[in-house]
């Protein structure tokens, strides 16, 4: 009998010119059976087609065992390649000359024995039978197969900080993160620009959301309640978040023959493609001109349209409005009607409605609720994803730990990381700054890494430049020289990005680069090619930014570049800040024609300029600092320190006199931290009396901003309200150094634990401390957190009012209580409502007010009127704050209200009022995802 290793060595060629031309699905499946380690398999994506092959057969036939899990999988796989291998394999399964069997066999009934191959013997029949011989469908739909697996089994990419990219680190197998996805039951509207609404979505990530975690392959998977697969799946996200990334992961699986099998045929259709059709067009029509090779059997597969899936990706870049509140029509896949009408019918399953289909979009442009059973977001990657994709972004791993590292200890970096595309951005523009060609981490580090945002687009931006526009010569000029020999093509691409931005536009024609100087035939032979992608059909051809905030950043670099006086600087922060012209402008800044919804900013426009005046702040001190000489030629008039001191008024007035919605004084904040210059920002802290950012769910970088700013100022900042913030211990700890200025401090809500209870009682024992209310309700601070609290009171003289509502104090916590407390002469009022302080808890309580009578202690809801008709308020708020409510279970506050009002009784007014608060918290549970907990 031949064995499997000779069968391999003595057709080793012919498999070797016949497995090339599509290594993929074969590599895949040895690599997920075991043939190939993932270190082999990762290994061998790095070569050459041919050579992956040969690498292969040259190491699976080093022992018996491995050749023969070779041929298995080559049996699995054979639908993927040419007849003539598949015929092969069909040979040798009833050709091989037979191994003698051990005990005689009888006979088939009617004939002679039939002989058994060795592949016969390896593959009983009826097992690894996923993939069968061709019949009449399967030739196109395995052409259909092999066509995405060549689309979807590479990563884009644009720069690598060391010119075009060779490595097969863009390979999907390799390259690929996991993404954190979960399920989104929220109805929000979202008019600020989309990093903030992501920022608000992405900082409250709580346990019991965790248990709600979604792999994109299992976005189909059936309900747990129902046990039915939802028809209609919604993905939404921000822009490079990976909503596409995701879906070009699942179309690679179904092509493998890995997930989604149960669909006989998934239809890939990207919105940006779809704006290119113009008049009506049929379903039938419209499929048959995208997959050529599926023409003959689309009528087949319409009839089992329960086998399709249709991905539509991208909603968010459709020029054309969806009427979702159209009537129902009579329509079949042979109806022409408009793109818009139809994409709409699909949807709502007017047509097809036994087809499945996946939609993305980013918030600002969504899609009604009511069409999707399961509606999901994206928020990007966990913290070991961020780590997982950086070592997996680099060659050499020294130089992926080093990156990780810096970007770890940078609040502002480690915060855009969790946004993939920002990743990217950042792995891009620090591979220079910690390359291995630097002799030690001392000389590398001392090229100073970016640390804001603006500079981090700045480094990526110059090392595109540097190795796609120079090519070899950019290593032997100077930055001047490199930015001068660019100026021309990036101011122009500079303003037609900042008159699209003003217009919400995110997609060109040629017409358009041409109208501003860019020639559209040398896109692909420029560094623009790693700016612009192009989307092209057979007639027109598009272009677009590959990331909104690429268009953001050039914007605020043409308007930076373009300045010439100190005036025109404050004319463009009025307007881009708060959508006002001054006198004597009558047009935006800049701008050479008229914007369609006229020259004032709505509040939503100005909201979604918020990345583009940080932008704008931070490339302005890169010209301050002269790092973009060879793009300026003259200085700013007034460039003799005068400026910045006029400078830091503008932001001193903005905090005086303006009553600042809560998202606009963050935005500054942020635009003072960009600027990262002292004098500017000495003169606008101090008029920061009061900063009032209630529920703006803030990330440890805007805590990082609000610290920035605030350190410059000595004076008492009357009151800091983070109220429902969700920042979290990190973000708290941002804050640590200013905390102790602060009057009034609200940080009910915000995920905190024992350490920031442990942060704040060396706030309270600071010399300094100017503490008179503290506001900890809804964290849970525990037992340790509040010991740790009545110690620093015990000798604490400003602190009036402490309110630790719900924050899981126990009896343990109660310990130094009485010790403490005694001793403390300031404190008047204690709020400890909603622990389970058991009975010794609550004697030790008692204990404490015979010891101080003129403390006011509140241990029961019930005894006090104020604190209940306060917690019908908060009850109310809830119902119609999503985010809030998400706050409160994640502190579990409903559970224990609940069981402090069970647990106590009250008189008159007091117990009507507490039985109200019951029946209103019932209610509210009866309509949450927490109904259970009435049964408890």
């Amino acid at each position: 009998m031949v064995s499997a290793q000779e069968l391999l060595h003595t057709h080793r060629e012919v498999l070797l010119d016949w497995l090339s031309v599509n290594p993929t699905p074969l590599l895949r499946w040895l690599a997920d059976a075991g043939v190939l380690t993932a270190e082999q398999y990762r290994a061998v994506l790095e070569r050459s087609p041919t050579n992956k092959v040969a690498n292969v057969l040259e190491q699976v036939c080093t022992s018996e065992q491995n050749s023969r899990g070779f041929l298995q999988v080559l049996q699995q796989v054979q639908g993927y390649y040419c007849t003539q291998l598949q015929e092969w394999i069909h040979q040798h399964c009833t050709e091989t000359p037979p191994e003698p069997p051990s005990e005689p066999q009888p006979n088939p009934p009617g004939g002679k024995k039939k002989t058994k191959s060795l592949l016969s013997k390896l593959f009983p029949k009826g097992k690894s039978q996923e993939f069968t011989l061709p019949k009449k469908d399967e030739v196109p739909l395995n052409a259909h197969k092999n066509t995405l697996l060549r689309q979807t089994e590479r990563l884009m990419s644009y720069s690598e900080g060391e010119g075009q990219d060779s490595s097969s680190h863009s390979h999907i197998d390799i390259r690929y993160t996991e993404l954190f996805v979960t399920e989104d039951d929220e109805e929000v509207t979202h008019s600020q620009h989309e990093y903030f609404t992501f920022a608000s979505r992405r900082s409250p990530i709580y346990p019991h959301q965790t248990c709600r975690l979604i792999q994109p392959c299992d976005l189909l998977n059936p309900e747990s309640q129902t046990g039915c697969s939802p028809k209609r799946v919604k993905v939404k996200g921000i822009a490079g978040i990976g909503k596409s990334v995701a879906m070009q992961r699942l179309l690679y699986e179904w092509a493998l023959g890995k997930h989604l099998q149960n669909f006989s045929c998934v239809f890939d259709l990207r919105f940006r493609e779809l704006n290119l059709i113009d008049g009506p067009i049929s379903l039938h029509e419209l499929l048959a001109s995208r997959f050529l090779y599926l023409q003959d059997i689309l009528l087949d597969l319409f009839k089992q349209a329960k086998s399709l899936l249709f991905i539509l990706d991208g909603l968010d870049e459709f020029r054309h409005h969806l009427d979702w509140d159209s009537k129902d029509r009579d329509i079949t896949v042979e109806s022409k009607i408009p793109v818009p009408e139809l994409l709409v019918a699909l949807v709502g399953g007017n047509l097809l409605p036994d087809c499945s289909v996946i939609l993305t979009t980013r918030p600002s442009t969504d899609a009604p609720k009511r069409f999707f059973p399961r509606c999901c977001v994206v928020l990007g990657f966990q913290e070991k994803h961020v780590e997982e994709y950086t070592m997996k972004f680099y060659k050499d791993p020294l130089v992926a730990k080093k990156v990780f590292s810096y970007i770890a200890r940078n609040d502002n970096l480690f915060a855009l990381s969790f946004i993939p595309v920002y990743c990217y951005i950042i792995c891009s523009a620090l591979a220079e700054f910690f390359s291995t060609d630097h002799k030690s981490e001392e000389e590398s580090l001392d090229l100073n890494p970016p640390r804001t945002v603006s500079e981090v687009y700045y480094c990526y931006l110059y090392t595109t430049i540097k190795h796609h526009a120079l090519k070899d010569k950019a290593e032997t000029n100077s930055r001047p020289q490199i930015l001068a020999v660019v100026k021309e093509q990036l101011m122009n691409l500079g303003r037609m990005a900042y008159e699209n931005l003003l217009r919400n536009r995110i997609l060109f024609d040629r017409e358009d680069l041409e109208k501003f100087g860019l020639d559209p035939r040398g896109i692909r032979s420029t560094f623009l090619s790693q700016i612009l992608v192009s989307v092209k059909e057979e007639k027109v051809e598009m272009f677009a930014f590959f990331h909104l905030t690429i268009q953001e950043y050039l914007a605020a670099l043409f308007c930076v570049v373009s300045f010439y006086s100190l005036t025109e600087i404050l004319t463009g922060l009025d307007y881009w800040c708060f959508g006002e012209l001054q006198p004597p402008a009558e047009s935006p800044p800049l701008t050479l024609n008229p914007l369609p919804a006229g020259n004032d900013l709505e509040r939503p426009r100005v909201e979604n300029l918020q990345m583009f005046t940080r932008f704008f702040s931070g490339l302005l001190r890169a010209r301050l600092a002269r790092l973009l000489e060879g793009m300026v030629e003259n200085s700013l008039v007034g460039d003799d320190g005068g400026l910045l001191s006029q400078l830091g008024d503008w932001f001193r007035s903005q905090f005086k006199n303006r009553n600042l919605p809560n998202q606009m004084t963050l935005n500054l904040l942020h635009c003072l931290m960009e600027l990262h210059l002292q004098e500017i920002t000495s003169r606008a802290a101090p008029e920061i009396r009061k900063l009032n950012l209630f529920k703006m769910k803030l990330s440890v970088v805007d805590c990082a901003a609000v610290h920035y700013v605030l350190q410059f100022s000595k004076h008492l900042l009357k009151e800091l309200n983070l109220g429902y913030s969700n920042i979290g211990n990190k973000g708290f700890s941002r804050l640590g150094p200013i905390l102790h200025r602060c009057e009034s401090l609200y940080i009910r809500y915000n995920c905190l634990g024992t350490d920031a209870a442990i942060l704040e009682s060396t706030v309270l024992k600071s010399e300094d401390c100017q503490v008179k209310k503290l506001f900890m309700c809804g964290n849970k601070l525990g037992p340790e957190g509040a010991r740790v609290l009545w110690e620093a009171l015990e000798h604490n003289n400003t602190v009036e009012e402490v309110y630790l509502d719900i924050t899981g104090i126990t009896e343990s916590g109660t310990e130094n209580l009485v010790q403490c407390l005694s001793k403390n002469t300031a404190l008047k009022n204690l709020t400890v409502v909603g622990n389970d302080l058991g009975e010794v808890g609550w004697e030790r309580l008692r204990d404490l007010g015979q010891v101080r009578p003129d403390l006011r202690i509140i241990g029961h809801f019930v005894d006090d009127l104020g604190l209940l008709e306060s917690y019908l308020g908060w009850v109310k708020e809830m119902r119609a704050d999503h985010d809030q409510m998400e706050s409160v279970k994640n502190a579990d506050a409903l559970q224990s209200v609940l069981k402090g009002l069970w647990l106590s009784e009250g008189t008159g007014e007091n117990a009507v009022k507490a039985k109200e608060l019951e029946t209103k918290i019932l209610q509210l549970l009866e309509n949450s995802e927490l109904s259970a907990l009435r049964a408890k």
